[in-house]
């Protein structure tokens, strides 16, 4: 066979194949047809079908965890609404007016507010959690870096005082049947300087009779300067006949002063009657 008659041979074969398979696929296009539109159907629902399932889960996702949500939400916001009230409140106790704190029975306002912070996010953590916990942890966590502290010669622990001077007041000649509306409340002077150490302490009873009664409290004398001091209080009785007590003066004065006991220093105090004139230029 010749060149030119293989290369026609050729050609005629691809021609045969080709026209073989137009006719099969003439005879197949209407199959195929369905087959793709079948496909393409199916691909159609199957992607419906997903998104709906998809977009359902979602739903029922968002209906479960947005009301947990918003209580994690409300909740936190109650939390540091009720933190920031008692901030507050504490930092407004100073500014009261006529209204004093005393420094060696209460806290700071900022101590207060920050125990009361610690407990609302302890309450949150755990509700069984109580202010009187976060006093028991607080005191342990501090008594522990002041003891740090001392190590290391940073601060220093005094012994603790205890309260040896009694201030004394008796309310005689009182009618029958009385009451006491006001109990006695004392106040300190310092009697050269005029301010006063300690405002309105308030007086226990120690003895009674029928027309009588009788008040007294212990100070505390170990931080108080040197100096002559006076005791007055303020107390209101009723009964048949009332009385009213305003800066009403106790029976004695009281001066405190250094003195060298046994080779130590030692603080110690005379009662200082009224009518020692002498007293008063010392």
């Amino acid at each position: 066979m010749t060149p030119i008659e293989m290369h026609y041979s050729w050609i005629g074969f691809v021609y045969q194949a080709t026209a073989w398979l137009g006719q099969r696929l003439a005879e197949k296009s209407f199959d195929i047809l369905l087959v793709a539109l079948g496909t393409w159907v199916g691909y159609r629902l199957a992607k419906w079908h997903l998104e709906h399932f998809v977009s359902e889960t979602v739903k029922k996702i968002d209906a479960k965890y947005l009301g947990i949500i918003n209580e994690i939400n409300a909740k936190y916001l109650n939390l540091n609404r009720d933190m920031a009230f008692e901030r507050a409140v504490t930092a407004m106790l100073p500014e009261l007016p006529d209204f004093y704190m005393r420094p060696t029975r209460t806290l700071s306002p900022q101590v207060a507010a920050a125990l009361g912070d610690y407990t609302h996010w302890a309450t949150a953590i755990d509700p069984a959690h109580t202010p009187e916990k976060t006093m028991e942890s607080v005191s342990k966590g501090a008594r522990d870096a002041a003891a740090e502290f001392i190590q290391k010669d940073m601060g220093f622990r005094e012994e603790a005082s205890v309260p040896n001077y009694e201030w004394i007041v008796g309310i005689g000649s009182l009618s029958s049947g009385f009451v006491v509306e006001e109990v006695p409340h004392l106040t300190i002077y310092n009697w050269d300087t005029g301010l006063a150490v300690y405002r309105h302490a308030i007086m226990e009873e120690t003895a009674r009779t029928d027309n009588s009664i009788q008040y007294s409290w212990m100070w505390d004398r170990k931080d108080v300067p040197c100096g002559l001091y006076v005791g007055v209080v303020n107390f209101t009785i009723g009964g048949t006949i009332k009385m009213r007590r305003t800066a009403s003066t106790l029976e004695n004065r009281v001066r405190i002063f250094f003195k060298r006991e046994n080779g130590q220093l030692v603080k110690a105090h005379d009662s200082i009657p009224w009518d020692d004139k002498h007293a008063d230029t010392k």
